[in-house]
């Protein structure tokens, strides 16, 4: 703590708190509960993974007064059609509007178009960059689409040659980008008209030139806009880290979640044991036994939670025999379930669940859906659940949104085909580069991400405090920039993947202090730095040319370290009781690489130490 309030009064900048937090409206009379506005459903996910926290608001109920929205960083609505009282809403974004906020509007503005309303109407579009004529053109024969920006439009799917009827909207002096120009056909004099622009203060998406398809079923729907690109222009953001709940010691996050139902219903399959076996203790034999490098976590519900209270009752003793298991836990927090699917039959990212849900309990959702979501019309075990694999893949690359999430049921060990597609999803997270965790510290890096606070204390530095558990944050488009390990503290590592950067902290340490640097700056090295490990690693302390640490995990210890020069020793002890001792020799690349044969489930000491031959001596 002392040593990172010492590096940041090094830093001459005063602090400036980062803005996270986005005020989302919705109107209750057109979409119900917040849970199911578009804004929950399709936009709040891309805007976590930008490191952003929505607070949703009625516009019906009353609405927050100027002074108390400073704590916002912006606005965001998404409506269907003008609001009960547009010109209520209009008055009070006119007084918002004054405190400098970001306003990003998404479809319609919420407020009737007429000539009265109009002067109100073009101040809310003026942060966006675009004032309204009044002016609506349907049908669209003979209209061309004159500008297309391929960074901001045509996401997922593309402008039809039938487009959708449109307002006329020109060009302000606000305007900075353009996603979308339309033309009017000649016989309405060819007027231009922009729908989807990014202002100074803002951003607007007209009706149906935001998403395309948007009528049900709404899963088929695709983003046009680009929405991560979109909301990180609309909103401002800057180079600041960005809270990340997918990724730890620089690998893609692992955790699995085993829900009890069916745990003790009869197994159907034929070839396990001589008939009489129940689904749990097949799932026993066959899910976790054979995997014990990867974490189950169990989540007790229904009639399987009231047996298990019952003392020498059949699911209390086989949760006994499962939680012997030291890879086994039981869930602690809720996660609730809920559709979050990215494949070919839900082929946007508009489908994928963002980290809570919409209602003040902030219910943490989890990131992927279960075997249920996958299940035919038929029994469960014909769903085509191994299809998981495909929103595996799809939320890794070219960003990563999700970590790898299992979660399945316990009649898993009734089903045949469903045991198999569970078996093939639990062999490829083996054999993936990936961190395994518990999905209780998933629980808690997902409140880590929601309390994290971020101050920029220099022009490329970073205090980042009250994170929890999360211990990873990501600088987006970091191409040429590294780590300044010298100014910052309780950073253990990084990782570049293509353009990401993802900076891996010290749970011990808080506040940290990110510091960046140019890529070509002798000021980033800084000795060993960790690139990835599957164990997660905290409490690092530097020896001279190398370092110690503490360590727990499931599975092998594989690590990867930059920075390093010629050959190690490693040690590992536990309440110093010596597992372990070896050697590694650095590549030439400075790679560090290793692997620790033996259990962490129970916190391990790492030591890594240089060897320094005669002749280094002699020099």
């Amino acid at each position: 703590m002392l040593q990172a309030l010492g590096a940041g009064a090094a830093h001459a900048q005063a602090a400036i708190p980062v803005k996270r937090e986005i005020l989302a409206l919705y109107d209750s009379a057109q979409e119900g509960v917040a849970n199911a506005t578009r804004i929950h459903r399709f936009a709040e996910m891309p805007l976590n993974h930008l490191g952003y926290i929505l607070r949703f608001q009625d516009v019906r109920a009353k609405l927050p007064e100027a002074a108390e929205i400073a704590r916002y960083r912006g606005v965001l609505t998404w409506f269907a059609g003008p609001v009960a009282d547009g010109d209520g809403y209009l008055d009070w974004a006119d007084r918002v509007l004054q405190a400098n906020l970001r306003y990003v509007i998404l479809g319609d503005v919420g407020a009737p178009i007429n000539p009265d309303t109009l002067p109100a109407v073009n101040r809310l579009l003026g942060p966006a960059g675009v004032r309204h004529t009044g002016d609506i053109v349907g049908p669209t024969l003979g209209t061309r689409v004159t500008l297309a920006d391929s960074g901001l439009v045509q996401f997922e799917c593309r402008l039809g040659p039938v487009l959708p009827d449109y307002p006329i909207l020109e060009a302000a002096n606000a305007l900075e980008r353009v996603g979308v120009m339309l033309e009017t056909p000649p016989d309405d004099g060819a007027r231009t008209s922009v729908l989807v622009s990014i202002g100074e203060r803002g951003a607007y998406a007209a009706w149906n030139y935001e998403m395309c398809h948007q009528r049900p079923p709404l899963y088929q729907g695709q983003w046009l806009i680009n929405p991560f690109d979109f909301f990180r222009a609309a909103f401002g953001a800057d180079d600041s880290p960005i809270p990340d709940t997918t990724t730890a010691s620089g690998n893609r996050i692992y955790f699995n979640v085993l829900g009890s139902d069916g745990l003790t219903r009869p197994s159907r399959i034929e070839a396990f044991g001589d008939g009489s076996a129940t689904a749990g203790e097949v799932d026993f034999h066959q899910l976790i036994e054979p995997y014990r490098s990867l974490p189950a976590t169990l989540e007790l519900h229904g009639q399987e939670l009231a047996n298990s209270e019952k003392s020498g009752s059949q699911t209390q003793l086989l949760l006994k025999q499962v939680l012997k298991e030291p890879g086994v836990d039981l869930l602690g927090r809720p996660l609730q379930v809920t559709l979050s699917r990215f494949d070919s039959e839900y082929p946007s990212v508009s489908n994928l669940a963002p980290l809570f849900s919409a209602e003040p309990e902030h219910f943490i959702n989890k990131p992927m859906s279960d075997d249920a979501a996958y299940a035919s019309q038929s029994e469960p075990g014909e769903s085509g659940f191994a299809a998981l694999l495909q929103t595996v893949a799809g939320t890794d690359s070219p960003r990563r949104l999700k970590p790898f999430n299992l979660n399945e049921h316990a009649y898993a060990g009734e089903y045949p085909a469903l045991l198999r597609s569970v078996q093939t999803i639990l062999s490829a997270a083996s054999a993936a580069p990936v961190t395994p965790v518990s999905a209780n510290r998933y629980a808690a890096i997902v409140v880590g991400f929601q309390n994290a606070r971020i101050e920029r204390i220099g022009a490329a530095a970073w205090r980042i405090s009250d994170r929890g558990a999360l211990q990873t944050v990501r600088f987006d488009a970091a191409e040429g920039r590294v780590v300044d390990y010298r100014a910052s503290v309780g950073v253990i590592g990084s990782k570049q993947v293509g353009s990401t950067l993802y900076v891996a902290l010290d749970e011990r340490v808080d506040p940290a202090i990110v510091a960046l640097a140019a890529q070509s700056s002798a000021a980033s090295a800084g000795g060993l730095a960790l690139v990835d490990s599957r164990w997660m690693i905290h409490t690092v302390v530097r020896e001279g040319c190398g370092l110690r640490f503490e360590a727990h995990g499931y599975g092998d210890g594989s690590f990867s370290w930059s920075g390093a020069s010629g050959r190690y020793t490693i040690s590992v002890d536990r309440k110093g009781q010596d597992l372990w001792r070896g050697e590694a020799e650095s590549d030439p690349a400075g790679q560090l690489r290793f692997t620790l044969p033996l259990s962490a489930i129970e916190p391990v000491n790492v030591r890594i130490g240089c060897i320094v031959d005669s002749a280094s001596r002699g020099n």
